[in-house]
């Protein structure tokens, strides 16, 4: 059976307009009711609300007018595009359903195919506003991209060159991270290149062997967590494959997790990482004992229109949108991310967080 995709709201104080209405619409679209204008307030404001409101105007109590204007003066249903749908046939009505915020007016009787195809156009254009509010979304995403794990590779190319001048035998170690993390930033750059067309195609994955990637990745930021006395700990089997794409893999997941588990670490603790096979997947680990989240915080943690961002345990700052740039690439890999965090304010004796990734894994049949 098709899934209807789109909710149509119908309000209308006449039973008879409400069945005629909804027979000729459910065979395409969902369809709630509602006989008054307070409980098409209610139905409107539940959840992600409809894809759009045929509403009449004469109504008892609260009429169409101020039902549109309640419904346009909150945010939460403010883009609800609302159709009139009246007997009253007056310039000064038709003015007046426009004015409170009304995309298109049509009036009793009405041709069933023209109702059809003014709701159809109308479903058409939101269909389209909300791709276009994605893609700017999307685009906010990738500039924190940029910002976020460029800043992490010119970091280390500034903490290496201050620790040539302290340590100048060992200027060749040095500059070995040096051009580690410069070949990462381009990396990143080619990175948003490619995420862009993902509005297009599919994102391209292929078996990478995870001990190598995480290698990488303390390569570039392992000073890090000398500098703060913070102990990392990595105890992952070599040869362990998954499927995920390299680059973001590197610079965008596992260098992440960890500059984030340093961030909220103490000064002495330690951050683990662990990785283990499990049914048909392979479940990465990075957990510390640091200040952990509050529910409230994690429960925005992989919204990217809300900034989580807080100071480390030192006041280090951040962007507030590396989780939800990890969850961005996990799914694109085709995995899971969990993350279980006890708040130090709530758990003073046991707290911390612990993030776990599934990924796919590489089966040593390619046909599997």
């Amino acid at each position: 059976m098709e899934t209807k995709e789109h909710t149509i709201l119908i309000v209308d104080d006449v039973i008879t307009n409400l069945d005629l209405l909804k027979g000729l619409l459910v065979g395409q679209y969902n369809v709630k009711v509602a006989n008054n204008g307070p409980l098409a307030l209610k139905i409107a404001r539940m959840g992600d609300g409809p894809d759009l409101i045929l509403l009449d105007i004469m109504m008892p109590e609260m009429d169409g007018f101020q039902v549109c204007k309640e419904l346009k003066n909150d945010p939460a249903s403010c883009d609800i595009p609302i159709i009139f749908l009246t007997a009253r046939t007056e310039t000064e009505d038709i003015v007046a359903g426009f004015e409170a915020g009304g995309v298109d007016y049509l009036t009793k009787p009405f041709n069933p195919s023209e109702l059809l195809a003014r709701v159809n156009t109308q479903i058409l254009i939101k269909k389209q506003k909300d791709l276009i509010l994605k893609q700017n979304r999307e685009q906010k995403e990738l500039l924190h991209i940029l910002c976020h794990d460029l800043a992490n590779h010119f970091g280390v190319i500034i903490f290496a060159l201050d620790l040539m001048k302290m340590m100048p035998d060992k200027i060749n170690e040095y500059l070995e991270k040096i051009k580690s993390a410069t070949r990462h930033g381009v990396d990143i750059i080619d990175l948003v290149r490619e995420m862009r067309a993902l509005q297009e195609k599919k994102f391209e994955v292929f078996p990478v062997t995870l001990s190598e990637i995480i290698q990488e990745s303390v390569l570039l930021i392992g000073d890090r967590f000398d500098k703060k006395n913070v102990r990392l700990n990595v105890d992952v089997t070599e040869g362990l494959q998954v499927i995920a794409e390299k680059r973001s893999l590197v610079n965008s997941v596992i260098n992440n997790l960890l500059t984030n588990a340093l961030k909220f670490s103490f000064d002495g603790s330690q951050v683990l990482v662990t990785a283990y096979e499990i049914e048909d997947a392979i479940v990465l680990t990075v957990e510390d004992r640091g200040i952990g989240m509050p529910s409230d915080l994690l429960e925005h943690l992989f919204d990217i229109s809300k900034n989580t961002s807080r100071p480390g345990t030192n006041g280090e700052a951040g962007t507030g949108f590396g989780m939800s740039l990890i969850k961005s690439f996990v799914d694109s890999y085709g995995g899971t991310i969990e993350v279980v965090s006890k708040d130090i304010h709530d758990n003073p004796q046991e707290h911390g967080t612990k993030i776990s990734i599934r990924f796919k894994k590489v089966h040593s049949n390619p046909q599997e």
